[in-house]
């Protein structure tokens, strides 16, 4: 048996909700009975031609198992395991489970059977003490290529079971990960699912591959001999062979039913009438055998097989609660050994489920028996669990019980915690089962709920309407940071400033969360008034108050925050820096990335692309945009943003495409702001002048009016974005060669810059102002106005702002290094344009270049190629060393090369020159 060994059972999953956290800020632990393989009863008959498929299958990608409920499935996998001579993990799952972020949670807890340290990376996504995300959209690319990668490490096969999986069967973003992981899953890993239907996942690419094995209904009904097996041996009935064929032919083979058959058929005297009068539908042969099979049963344990039926797992003290008895260890032990439908989900024997068929017949006869006594059951188990600190299944009985005063209190309690670690599903679920007169009644629920409805991308006029009855209820003071936000987003910020300081003078100094978050949204309207000073100062107030009160996702904002400011200034080592400090306080006690180390990675990888440094810009990006989508989807769209420039400056045009377009997918599916769809619209129109499509970014700059306004604007959001269109209007007009019209436009703006100390824009604008001299002859004043950019730019260490406008500063900086303009730094920056790719040995030299070389140009060739520098070049030629400059720029233009290396190894290609 290689099946590895189970953690130590404890009741209330306490060990597996401290691997997802600090306990105290767990809002719904893991239960580690979900992760037991169901133990095989010693009267299990064994079934090899199963086995046999399914061992066969450990080779393939893919096992679906699907049949109705009854047909043996998680028995049959239960032996499996057992004796399949290679590690099985397991989860048995639940209509909880259609929570994303609890899905993986189990996921990755079931994958730590196999090895304990893999997954810790997945894990620190799935929790943090911060606004929690919306529902695990697809893409999860980050979370699933962590896990892929270290699966991939592990050195021995093992498969990974996912039981009952039909229960999750509105959760489409676990069902694309899932697609996901099968298009990437390591070969030495199987997945397993077990299901009443065919999951929603590419079966018939799978089988058309060979990378699915199927088991279904046909295959999985008893064979005569293996219901002769079950009822003669396992069960001891005796039965002739025309008697079990009858039997099997009555049941359609089908388990579940042969097994209350047989129950039924003890001790009776009439078998052969009793077989012949099992007749019609599964349905009357269903409820016909759970008549017989209760009905036999003395009256303590019918009470106690419908009181406890309510429960989706039993153990003995739970079960005491429910029946106000003591009895509940010995009854349960009775009932396994009775074999009365109830399966162990531990070796301890204190946890146990029904059958599920057995239990759900069992709910349906006490709705109909005890139909008043349902709702105090369900009461009774959410005491029992509220007291044993699960709260989230306290509430689900509550709400079962239609006791919703109750289930909102202990809402109320768990709030913001399960928001904190990104259950949005979950909690929106709880309220949305509330009925809406309770829920406007409490200030506190409206705001967490509409907290949640805008994290989750509804639309503002849902989350306007929840705030209207808070604010109601005279709760104004907690409303207003809310307000705030929802003002920020709308690009309202003077209003979003008045109703943060409404905020701070209302709010109670003990609510530190919305004080700070108060605080926060207040030093960012300050940011937008264009003093970056004031804006500062702020921001460094906001990281000392919530760091005081421990609030990381505020901390972490705040100090991102203050390293964009620092980009902005032109400080990008500082603003490096600044981004390490918030990941380091981004972390849990194990030292792992919350979510909220999502924004500062992405504002990572955004510096790091400046930096020309594309490799590590992009996993930041990703691994950030992934972080920042367990807490919030809209941030994420900054991500891919930035990820569209750097698979721009890679080169790869589709890449770049399919960046921004997720980047309009989250803009439209957010819902909160016209400023997100006027960003990524913008975006857009830089990325079609990058790629040389000035038609659909002119048409852009028409659409928007761009062109049509030079006066200030009143309203923000266009005000905020008018300097960015017009540095985009200014490209397309280079590029149109109305480059008078370009510089009409930069003048006034750089003007604005300098005004606002933006370092970062002022080196932009200079640069294009330099293009646009140049493409006016006025090489001159291009070069005084690209020297003030290199100036500007060389502290911070700029890059791309320079390559991304491609040959023409090429050409511009060359020449600022033949004329002694920060020589090393153009040097630098040179080296970073894509060199061109040689071309293949022509038939007649000097044919493939643009222009052939002088004979004087190629005498400075040979000496180049000789190593001489540019001094002893020109002592050798009789020139001055600026002619030699010139010189070498007319030849790196000819042979299309960026430095002296490439120029020798051009022209020895090209014939030029000898080969070496």
């Amino acid at each position: 048996m290689v099946r590895l060994g189970h953690p130590s059972p404890l009741v209330h999953g306490v060990e597996l909700a401290a691997k997802c956290g600090r306990e105290s800020e767990i809002a719904t632990p893991l239960l580690t009975t979900k992760l037991y393989i169901p133990p095989v009863r010693s009267e299990l008959v064994s079934r090899p031609r199963l086995i046999q498929r399914l061992n066969a299958g450990l080779y393939r990608k893919l096992t679906v198992i699907s049949a109705p409920a009854g047909f043996g499935k998680t028995t049959l996998l239960s032996e499996w395991a057992t004796g399949c001579g290679q590690p099985v993990a397991w989860v048995s799952l639940d209509k909880g489970d259609n929570d994303p972020a609890r899905f993986w949670a189990y996921f990755v807890a079931a994958l730590q059977i196999i090895r304990a340290d893999i997954g810790e990376a997945a894990l620190a996504m799935l929790q943090a003490p911060g606004v929690a995300g919306a529902t695990t959209p697809p893409p999860i690319e980050a979370l699933l290529t962590t896990l892929i990668n270290e699966i991939t490490e592990i050195s021995d096969p093992f498969a990974l079971v996912l039981d009952d999986y039909h229960l999750l069967i509105d959760a489409q973003p676990i069902h694309d990960a899932l697609v996901f992981l099968l298009d990437h899953l390591p070969p030495h890993m199987h997945l397993v699912i077990a299901t009443r239907a065919d999951p929603p996942l590419p079966i018939a690419r799978l089988r058309g591959r060979g990378q699915l094995t199927e088991l279904r209904l046909t295959e999985l009904r008893f064979t005569t001999d293996e219901a002769a097996a079950f009822l003669n041996q396992v069960m001891g009935l005796g039965l002739s062979a025309e008697d079990i064929i009858a039997l099997e032919t009555r049941t359609e083979g089908w388990i579940a039913g042969l097994q209350m058959a047989a129950a039924s058929m003890q001790g009776r005297k009439d078998i052969a009438s009793f077989i012949q009068a099992l007749t019609g539908s599964d349905r009357y042969i269903l409820d016909y055998l759970i008549e017989e099979v209760f009905q036999r049963q003395p009256d303590r344990v019918q009470t106690f097989l419908l009181q406890t039926a309510i429960l989706d797992r039993l153990t003995a003290t739970l079960c005491n609660a429910i029946t106000n008895r003591d009895d509940g260890q010995s009854t349960l032990e009775m009932l396994e050994r009775a074999n009365l439908f109830i399966v162990p989900l531990d070796n301890q024997r204190r946890w146990y489920r029904y059958h599920r068929l057995f239990a759900d017949l069992l709910r349906s006869r006490l709705r109909r028996a005890h139909a008043d006594l349902v709702p105090t059951l369900h009461r009774r188990a959410s005491e029992w669990y509220e007291q044993s600190g699960l709260t989230a299944e306290a509430i689900e009985h509550s709400l079962a019980a239609e006791d919703f005063e109750r289930a909102a209190d202990l809402i109320e309690q768990v709030a913001e915690a399960t928001l904190m670690h990104s259950e949005i599903t979950t909690f929106l679920g709880w309220v949305d089962a509330l009925p809406d007169e309770l829920v406007r009644v409490r200030p506190s629920l409206c705001v967490f709920h509409a907290w949640s409805l805008l994290l989750s991308g509804r639309s503002l006029d849902a989350v306007e309407s929840r705030l209207q009855d808070a604010a109601r209820l005279g709760d104004v003071g907690k409303v207003a940071p809310l307000r705030a936000l929802v003002a920020v987003y709308q690009g309202q910020m003077t209003r979003a400033a008045e109703l943060s300081r409404r905020a701070l003078e209302r709010l109670s100094e003990d609510d530190l969360f919305l004080r700070s978050i108060a605080a926060w949204i207040l030093g960012l309207s300050q940011l937008t008034d264009g003093d970056l000073t004031v804006g500062s100062q702020a921001l460094e107030e906001v990281v000392k108050m919530s760091q005081q009160v421990g609030n990381v996702m505020i901390t972490v904002t705040a100090i991102s925050h203050l390293a964009k400011l620092r980009m902005r200034q032109g400080r990008l080592h500082e603003a490096k820096a600044t981004y390490e400090r918030a990941l380091e306080l981004a972390t849990d006690r194990q030292g792992r990335p919350l979510p909220i180390a999502g924004e500062a990675l992405m504002g990572l990888g955004n510096l790091l692309c400046e930096w020309n440094e594309l490799k590590t810009a992009t996993r930041y990006l990703i691994e950030g945009i992934e972080l920042t989508k367990r807490w919030g989807e809209a941030p994420a769209m900054d991500g891919y943003i930035a990820l569209a420039r750097v698979r721009q400056a890679q080169g790869d045009v589709d890449g770049a495409r399919d960046a921004i377009q997720k980047a309009q997918q989250l803009a439209i599916k957010t819902d909160a702001t016209e400023l997100d769809d006027l960003v990524v619209a913008l975006e857009q129109a830089r990325l079609w002048v990058a790629q040389g499509n000035i038609k659909a970014a002119m048409r852009w700059v028409e659409e928007r009016g761009v062109r049509d306004d030079a006066t200030e604007l009143e309203d923000f959001i266009s005000s905020h974005l008018r300097k960015y269109e017009h540095l985009v209007l200014s490209r397309v007009l280079i590029k149109q060669s109305h480059p008078g019209e370009a510089l009409a436009l930069l003048e006034p703006l750089l003007t604005r810059m300098e005004q606002q100390g933006r370092i970062d824009l002022m080196i932009e604008i200079q640069a294009l102002k330099a293009l646009a001299l140049q493409a006016q002859d006025d090489l001159a004043q291009a070069m005084t106005t690209l020297e003030r950019a290199l100036s500007l730019a060389e502290p911070g260490g700029f890059v791309r702002v320079f390559v991304d406008e491609g040959e023409p500063m090429a050409q511009l900086l060359y020449q600022a290094a033949a004329r002694g303009i920060a020589p090393q730094y153009a040097g630098k920056l040179l080296a970073a344009f894509p060199a061109a790719e040689p071309p293949a040995k022509p038939r007649q030299p000097h044919m493939e270049m643009i222009e052939p070389l002088s004979e004087r140009e190629i005498e400075v060739l040979q000496l180049i190629a000789e190593g001489l520098s540019n001094r002893e070049i020109a002592q050798k030629l009789f020139l001055s060393v600026n002619t030699v400059k010139v010189h070498t720029y007319n030849i790196y233009s000819k042979l299309s090369v960026h430095s002296r290396t490439q120029a020798v190894a051009q022209a020895r290609v090209l014939g030029v020159l000898p080969s070496s």
